[in-house]
């Protein structure tokens, strides 16, 4: 669990220069970035 917890902070920051970079959220790449994150997040969800 507590992987999937450093996995989630490494996503959301990650994600977060990305929008940063891109300065659009509506990329594909921000896209794909948020689609990570949720996919981790639901992981962490079911853990608990």
């Amino acid at each position: 669990m507590q992987d999937l917890k450093i996995e989630l902070e490494i996503k959301k920051k990650e994600l977060k220069s990305l929008v940063e970079k891109k300065q659009n959220l509506l990329d594909k790449e921000v896209y794909k970035k948020s689609c990570e994150l949720d996919k981790l997040v639901v992981k962490v969800m079911r853990g608990y």
